[in-house]
């Protein structure tokens, strides 16, 4: 292996690992040293070495998440556009859901990112928790595979004012993060989902009900 294959992998390890300690304990929580010996990295300068700082490392981390979402989410898109079909409210809530919840969907992808490596868990902290961080990531690496999402739901409920619309989408995207951050803790926990998520009706019951939330009747008030 030579010396770059190794600063590489040494980049990678850190990175899983520090993903995953952020997941479980917060950003906050979670030390340099900590994510050293997670990753049996035994150079103490580990850190500064591949990544400057602890804020530099996370700015990755926010990155690499956001670039794999948007890449599979735009792949998916294209599936979905190529068929020729009606795009329904449900097609793309489904292709958001399970852009996040299968081995990897992401078509650059070097190595897959299963269930329990902390992606759904690690965004939720970065948004509850270290919000200006992550907003300005978003700007800076842009999504357009979610505008592409959010014009086809408002072209399949053209019924629906758009104050309104943007309102339940707001509530959409808190909601599934939530569902898929909890569904991916069951997995890490108890390696099948447990009594909810591990049901085989689990995650198609989930996009149905996020679909309603999207679709459901305005309220007379």
């Amino acid at each position: 292996m030579t010396v770059a294959n190794v600063e590489d992998d040494t980049r990678e390890r850190i990175k899983r690992a520090a993903i995953r300690l952020f997941s479980r304990a917060g950003i906050d929580g979670v030390s340099v040293r900590a994510i050293l010996t997670a990753a049996e990295v035994k150079n103490s300068a580990g850190i500064h070495y591949y990544f400057r700082t602890k804020d530099d490392l996370i700015r990755e981390l926010v990155a690499d998440a956001l670039i794999r979402t948007r890449r599979a989410r735009n792949a998916a898109l294209d599936a979905l556009e190529a068929r020729g079909r009606p795009i329904t409210v449900r097609d793309i809530v489904d292709l958001i859901v399970k852009v996040e919840t299968t081995e990897t969907n992401d078509p650059e992808a070097r190595t897959d990112l299963p269930i329990g490596f902390g992606h759904m868990r690690f965004i939720s902290v970065m948004q509850l928790n270290h919000r200006d961080t992550f907003t300005k990531a978003v700007e800076a690496e842009g999504d357009d595979s979610f505008e592409r999402c959010i014009a086809h739901v408002a072209a399949a409920l053209p019924d629906v004012p758009r104050p309104l619309l943007n309102q339940r989408i707001v509530f959409f995207y808190q909601f599934a993060q939530a569902a898929l951050s909890a569904r991916e803790a069951a997995f890490v926990a108890t390696g099948d989902g447990g009594k909810l998520w591990g049901a085989p009706t689990a995650l198609e019951n989930l996009i149905d009900s996020l679909t309603a939330g999207l679709t459901c009747a305005a309220h007379p008030g």
